[in-house]
Order: structure tokens, then C-alpha cells, then sequence
């Protein structure tokens, strides 16, 4: 076996390595969460009045939506657009890029 496909061997398992830890990293802070939201939802909502508990829930769905429109927002967005934003030092066009270049770790394949 020649030394380059030995060094693309081990670049491939250094990459299955970090895609297992990225996977468990985002399943144990969607776990955690899940159970902090379920947790306030069951027992902080039920000793509210109709209204409270409503508006609560609102808020949770609320911040659902904004969420996505972020993940969508992301996913169909050209980084070459931002950096020309970030080169007339628009604001957010920095923060924008960053999200861009994080994306393709959930467009594994």
C-alpha cells in the first residue's frame, strides 16, 4: 500500500471519527434540552392559569419557528454574497458566514 492511500485512509477516519463526536455532541444537547422543555412544560404549566400556560406555549412555538427560519435561511444561502457584505462591513454578514461554513456538517453523506 503506497503512503497516499495510507494518509487518505487515516484523513478518513480522523473525518468518521469527528462525524460520530459531532453526533453525539448534537444528540446530547438535543437530549438535555428535550428534557429541561418537557420538564418546565409538565410542571412548571401546570400550576399557571389558562392564559399564563398559553402564552408560555406560544413562546415555545414562537422560538420553534425562528429557529427554523434560521436552519432553512442557512441551508439555501451563498457564502459568496456575505463576503461581499463583510467586505462593506455589513453587520451580522460575519456571523452569517460562519453559520454558512458550519452547515455542510449536517449535509454529510
Amino acid at each position: 500500500m503506497s503512503n497516499t492511500q495510507e494518509n487518505k485512509e487515516n484523513q478518513k477516519g480522523k473525518k468518521e471519527h469527528s462525524n460520530i463526536k459531532w453526533f453525539i455532541e448534537v444528540f446530547a444537547i438535543t437530549f438535555i434540552l428535550s428534557m429541561i422543555f418537557s420538564y418546565i412544560s409538565a410542571n412548571g404549566v401546570s400550576h399557571l392559569n389558562l392564559i399564563s400556560a398559553i402564552l408560555i406555549l406560544i413562546l415555545v412555538i414562537g422560538v420553534g419557528i425562528f429557529f427554523d427560519i434560521i436552519g432553512v435561511a442557512v441551508t439555501v444561502a451563498n457564502e459568496h454574497e456575505f463576503h461581499a457584505k463583510a467586505t462593506k462591513k455589513v453587520k451580522g454578514s460575519k456571523d452569517s458566514i460562519k453559520l454558512i461554513r458550519k452547515r455542510s456538517r449536517t449535509n454529510r453523506k
